[in-house]
């Protein structure tokens, strides 16, 4: 394994392969010293030995580092004989400095990380011309190995004895940490794990004493002497990090997980006067080696950024406050879900298809499910508790208003349109995955909002609450279950279909601890054992409807046909119409009446079949008796 070190200015070479050393010491590993050079490509790399005779033609800076990695007063003087202050022999690394001429930068130093298998990769940040991406931080998230990158002082001789390591846990912090140990165990200095927490009372010191000791037995390292805990109380951290870091330590090193906004103030904007104080501080931000899922994550991430227009920041927040205001539950929201349901509920039991559409433009269901995929795709634990409690809040009280008009207004026979929601299939859940997607897309672009309507009308989420109270009011416990299936189907299509969606256009999840990213995990993990679960009923609904139910090979005007006809015989309905395949060109009606059937009525059905079907069909009526006997004991 090996340690790779990139340098492409004259700037702090030195000081950088300087520092490339130490750690490939530290960790034990070998050293590749990679130079890159402008110009077009060459034929090979030229790679060289310090020590060794530098070939004429070799740039300054190669040969400024190659003299600078030669054995003798200059390594001597940099580690001052740490054997004989630790104890311990620690071999020298191997070095070899590769220069490459090359217009392809990144491309060329990913190459060489796979062929030089290299575990760790160091290069320095330097500041870039203005709406340009410097090398170094696009190596920082694409580079597959523990990453480093390096903001240096000014002095060339660089000293790790004292370092500073700000944590709260997680993989990156973990790194770190180990990584400190050993740069500062090999010349017998020590490494201050750093905890900066706010003043939150009299047991936050304690809190943030246990935070930092289990951070530290999470990298391996509970019982080493070398690292000491330290827990500072501060309303700013930034300011407290940098207070701190005056503390003369060599080098400030962050762990990206924890790092955050931190690593982004530190970091990016940090003090030059903490850089340019006397000794040298180094800064230095560590990210772990990317498993396979991170890497795959991270090649959708750049595909979709550079395939679809991503979202502008000022879009992002604009998006965020609409959410967040729209997934409250408050009188307004209250409001518009019971006259939404109730518009729906006599829509339903009318059998007016104009009235259930007018109420899914007025329902505001639409707008908390859509907060809950922005939340998980942020990791944002208030925005899905918000949107959560609204959601139940919303279901709970349309469901009563269901129920409510159901009893004020009951009616003897199922409508076709309390019937169609009993009935979800798996088309229903890429329907409401679908219009996930396109709810969030319409979002996303204002100029798209005049879309909404539409996508409203698509994803029926006050509709199928409705049927469900209206169909216990009725006694029909059957369809009830079928409409609130339904409207779990659409919850949870919905918001998976609002999360991808979301992402692809450029809201991403902040990087966070541990903990937080788990939560994630395990919702989005919840959400899909949950579709997968629904899509047993869903499917079995389906494979009914093709081999032979009310949408097999039977058009659907014959069920509307015939439920008309049986409304003039009071409390009969048609329960199922099933095509047999096994057998050809017959029908079996299943009928729920009060009494037999009369002769007109079983003609006029058969009728009606032969004359939408055909007259060689065989048409079997099988009848349910169904009769209510009244308080007095009397039918």
């Amino acid at each position: 394994m090996r340690v790779l070190v990139v340098i492409t200015r004259k700037a702090g070479a030195v000081a950088l392969a300087r520092l490339g050393y130490r750690f490939a010491r530290a960790v034990e590993h070998n050293l590749v010293v990679l130079c890159l050079e402008g110009g077009a490509a060459g034929d090979e790399p030229v790679r060289l030995t310090p020590g060794a005779e530098i070939p004429e033609g070799t740039s300054e800076t190669v040969a400024e580092v190659c003299s600078a990695l030669t054995r003798g007063p200059h390594l001597d003087e940099l580690l001052e004989n740490p054997e004989e202050r630790t104890g311990r022999v620690v071999p020298d690394p191997e070095v070899e400095v590769c220069v490459v001429r090359t217009p392809q930068r990144l491309t060329t130093v990913l190459d060489q990380v796979k062929a030089s298998k290299a575990e760790y990769l160091i290069a320095a940040k330097h500041k870039a011309k203005p709406k340009q991406v410097p090398l170094a931080r696009k190596l920082f998230h694409a580079a597959p190995c523990h990453t480093i990158l390096v903001r240096l002082g000014e002095a060339d001789n660089v000293d790790c004895r004292r370092i500073l390591v700000p944590t709260a846990g997680g993989p990156h912090a973990s790194v770190a940490l180990r990584l400190a140990e050993r740069l500062a165990s090999i010349e017998d200095g020590e490494v201050v794990a750093l905890y900066v927490g706010s003043d939150a009372g009299e047991l936050a010191e304690e809190v943030g004493g246990r935070i930092l000791l289990g951070a530290i037995s999470e990298a391996g390292l509970a019982s080493n002497s070398t690292v000491v805990p330290r827990v500072e109380l501060a309303n700013d951290r930034f300011e407290a990090i940098q207070r701190i870091a005056h503390e003369d330590f060599d080098l400030l090193l962050l762990g990206d997980s924890n790092a955050g906004s931190v690593r982004r103030s530190l970091f990016g904007t940090v003090p030059e006067h903490l850089l340019s104080k006397e000794g040298g501080l180094q800064i230095a931000v560590v990210r772990r080696e990317w498993k396979l899922l991170h890497r795959l994550r991270h090649q959708l991430g750049r595909w979709l950024d550079l395939t679809i227009p991503q979202m502008a920041r000022s879009e992002r927040i604009k998006l965020y406050e609409k959410l967040q205001s729209g997934s409250e539950w408050n009188f307004d929201f209250m409001a518009l879900i019971a006259l939404s349901t109730a518009i729906a509920a006599l829509g339903l039991l009318q059998n007016s298809s104009a009235v259930v559409i007018g109420a899914m433009l007025v329902a505001p269901l639409m707008t908390p499910i859509l907060g809950a995929g922005l939340a998980l795709v942020q990791g944002n634990a208030p925005l899905l508790r918000s949107a959560g409690r609204a959601i139940a809040m919303g279901y709970q009280v349309a469901l009563v208003i269901g129920f409510v008009l159901g009893n004020l207004f009951p009616i003897t026979q199922l409508t076709e349109q309390l019937l169609a929601r009993g009935g979800p299939t798996l088309l229903d859940m890429g329907v409401g995955f679908l219009s996930g997607v396109a709810a969030a897309f319409c979002l996303g672009r204002p100029g798209l909002l005049a879309a909404l309507p539409g996508v409203a009308i698509a994803a029926a989420l006050v509709p199928p609450i409705a049927t469900t109270g209206v169909c216990l009011a009725l006694g029909e416990r059957g369809n009830a279950w079928g409409a609130a299936l339904l409207f779990g189907t659409n919850v949870v299509a919905i918001i998976l279909g609002a999360a991808m969606s979301l992402y692809a256009i450029g809201v991403r999840g902040r990087s966070g601890a541990a903990g937080h990213q788990r939560w994630v995990r395990y919702s989005f993990l919840a959400l899909m054992l949950g579709a997968v679960t629904l899509a047993f009923p869903l499917g079995s609904g389906l494979i009914s409807q093709l081999s032979g139910g009310v949408a097999g090979r039977v058009p659907s005007e014959l069920e509307s046909r015939l439920v008309e006809r049986l409304r003039d015989m009071p409390g009969a309905r048609l329960v199922d119409m099933v095509d047999p395949r096994d057998e050809k060109n017959v029908i079996e009606l299943e009928v729920s009446a009060p009494q037999p059937l009369s002769d007109a009525l079983v003609f006029d059905l058969v009728n009606i079949v032969r004359d939408q079907m055909g007259t060689e069909w065989v048409v079997r009526i099988e009848t349910q008796l169904k009769v209510e006997i009244g308080p007095a004991g009397s039918p």
